[in-house]
């Protein structure tokens, strides 16, 4: 019998028909990362699960309170022998109910009841609720479960529904354990007594520190909550699946547990937006797997095999839209094509064409659609504004990028949890003539060691007070230099305090909750939004991340092709970490510079961030970047593999800030700057 466990639970609320699929992994593709070491990095889920027990037990290892017994069965044996034996406190513990089985991340019991412990490596602070009250509009005094918080309440709810059928006897008691950024670590290398390992199995074991008891820990930063309320909200509402009807929780329990128990499909009721990250697509279909994705899509959406090959308006470039989901309205009407949609879909009444081949929001997505019909890979070049821009923007051009981390445990002392670190840049410098060279980089490769200010100090050193232009793609970077700036404001004993935060209003302006308000001299300018406004290429389709615009860029240019397919790159332009000729440029490759990279995980092509909102492909994107560095700094790796971490580190942030450069001379060689 398939049972219905918490994660299924979870799978069935994101999509119903996705409990059919993942139930038949023999027949049906699946893309989901399959690998708990490195959802173990990505989230630190499992160090704050080890840090929880803490919470409950002087020590949890020397008192044995965690069921180790992984198959089903045994755990439950294993659980009830310790709840036999008087155990007041078991981690991991298991229960089932007929065809429903929780593990519990932590329980304690008394005499008259049991209270179970969900352990989240999410944060919280004073200003978090799971439920909101409209105070306004027609939804006045109407309350609802916080979207960033359902999945978990959902979670700790099931988990109570299920102990109290299984141990009816005793009163049960719910909680939530969050990490909580209004504490501060008191002790250094918190997060180092935690250290990620793989056991025989190949699955994620926490290394605790010898001889640690609660009281070498000083003060832990995680905060308990009590969520009875929250799950008897959901127990007396409608839960907000894609089926048809309102359907309530226990009737959603029926439903899932019914369909595991008979093998029997729940087909949604529409296709929506999750749809485009559905992982059980085989994009090769009809050949190998069964493709889940294509199923649901001809029975919900009455496709046949050669609507696949148009282009779905999932692909439409859906930002700058406010609150609005562009695409989530158009897949509710029915417009399931980009060939369906015009402006009707998605302009504001207030729009009006400005006749300019700059581009706004809405004239972007008409551009799109545009292109998309007619198969029109030629790019959108605005030739004009980009004259205007190279005209206004001066020489030389810096070029930065950014890798950081925010862990849940922190490394040092004083610090919070999900306190940003800055950890490596990479820095590439053009000339007004379009001469490139990779001109500095920076990288902390010590365990342990507080980047920030280190980081600060060597970008400073490389850019306070040069002429020219600093570019960065995106928000980030001025993102980080706020948050560092916090962090400068509130320690008084760094040396050159004063310094470092007149560096930072330099070049970066202030956020809305900075301690301070400046107007910066050479404030970094942001190749995104020029992007946004001055090129569009079909290759792209409606993504604007630097990894899918530079390899449309390189299909749009020639120019490009030509040079870049050549051994200049480490020779006639200077690198720090090519010592031999390396050609960026590959048809075979897709003329993608990034897959001209070795792989560091070959496996983590859509591993989903809990703290980033994307996913993971390779070192091209941030999220891996953090990976690797956290490969760096929470695990016990010989020193041949960190050293290959640290390079792959380097060459991938250089490809960042590369990539960048190739962008603009792409553009100043359309316009004939050089």
């Amino acid at each position: 019998m398939s049972l219905l466990t918490k994660s299924k639970f979870k799978l069935g609320l994101e999509c119903p028909t996705k409990l059919f699929y993942s139930s038949h992994p023999d027949q049906y593709e699946d893309n989901s990362i399959d690998d708990q070491f490195l959802q173990a990095l990505a989230e630190g889920g499992y160090q704050v699960g080890e840090l929880a027990k803490f919470l409950f037990c002087e020590d949890p290892i020397e008192d044995d309170i965690t069921v180790h017994e992984f198959k089903r069965d045994l755990a439950l044996q294993g659980t009830t022998d310790r709840r036999r034996n008087g155990a007041k406190v078991i981690a991991e513990a298991a229960f089932r109910h007929e065809n429903l089985f929780v593990r519990c991340d932590i329980i304690t019991e008394d005499e008259n009841s049991i209270r179970i412990y969900e352990v989240k490596a999410k944060s919280w602070d004073d200003k978090t609720e799971f439920i909101s009250t409209s105070k306004r509009g027609a939804n006045a005094g109407q309350t609802k479960l916080n979207r960033e918080w359902s999945q978990y309440m959902y979670d700790i709810a099931f988990q109570k529904y299920v102990v109290e059928r299984a141990v009816p006897e005793k009163k049960l008691f719910a909680y939530i354990i969050l990490v909580d950024k209004t504490t501060k670590t008191s002790i250094d290398g918190l997060n180092q007594i935690f250290r990620i390992n793989r056991d025989e199995s190949g699955r994620v074991k926490i290394a605790v520190q010898n001889g640690i008891c609660q009281k070498d820990l000083g003060a832990i930063p995680l905060k308990v909550l009590n969520v009875d309320d929250v799950c008897n909200w959901i127990y007396s509402n409608t839960v907000d699946i894609v089926i048809e009807g309102p359907i309530g929780f226990e009737e959603t329990i029926g439903l899932f547990s019914s369909s595991l128990e008979n093998d029997r499909i729940i087909w949604a009721n529409s296709p929506t937006t999750i749809c485009k990250e559905c992982q059980f697509r085989n994009d090769s279909y009809p050949e190998g797997k069964k493709s889940g994705f294509h199923e649901c899509w001809k029975k919900i959406a009455h496709f046949n095999d050669d609507d696949f090959s148009k282009p779905l308006s999932l692909e439409l470039w859906g930002g700058k839209a406010g609150a609005k989901s562009i695409v989530g309205d158009s897949l509710r009407n029915q417009k399931y094509f980009i060939s369906q949609l015009d402006q009707t879909d998605f302009a504001s009444s207030k729009w009006v064409p400005s006749g300019a081949s700059t581009l706004d929001a809405t004239q972007r997505r008409i551009v799109q659609i545009d292109k998309t019909n007619r198969v029109d890979y030629a790019p959108h070049i605005d030739k004009e504004g980009l004259s205007d821009l190279f005209e206004s923007l001066p020489a030389p051009y810096h070029f930065i990028d950014f890798e950081t981390t925010a862990v849940a445990i922190p490394f040092h002392k004083n610090r919070r949890p999900y306190e940003g670190l800055a950890f490596q840049y990479s820095y590439h410098l053009m000339s007004e003539n379009g001469s490139i060279e990779h001109k500095n980089q920076f990288l902390s490769f010590e365990k342990g060691a507080f980047p920030s200010y280190d980081f600060l100090r060597s970008l400073r050193r490389d850019l306070t007070g040069q002429p020219g232009t600093i570019f960065r793609y995106h928000n980030h970077e001025n993102t980080y230099l706020n948050l560092i700036y916090k962090q400068l404001f509130e320690d008084k004993s760094v040396p050159d305090r004063d310094d470092l935060m007149s560096f930072i209003q330099e070049i970066s302006h202030p956020s809305s909750d900075s301690p301070d308000k400046w107007e910066p001299k050479n404030d970094m300018k942001d190749l995104y939004d020029y992007v946004l406004s001055h090129f569009y290429s079909l290759h792209s389709k409606g993504s604007n991340s630097i990894k899918q615009i530079l390899p449309a860029v390189i299909k749009s240019s020639p120019y490009l092709q030509k040079k870049y397919t050549q051994p200049i790159y480490g020779t006639e332009i200077r690198s720090l970490n090519f010592t031999s000729p390396h050609i960026w440029l590959n048809p075979e490759k897709g003329y993608d510079p990034y897959k001209t990279l070795p792989e560091v995980f070959p496996s983590i092509d859509e591993l989903k961030l809990d703290l980033n909102d994307g996913s993971l492909t390779e070192l091209a994107d941030g999220g891996a970047a953090m990976m690797a560095y956290a490969y760096l700094q929470f695990t016990d790796l010989p020193e041949d593999k960190r050293i290959l971490y640290r390079d792959a580190l380097l060459r991938y942030c250089e490809l960042d800030t590369m990539a960048m450069a190739m962008i603009w001379e792409y553009w100043g060689h359309e316009i004939k700057r050089w």
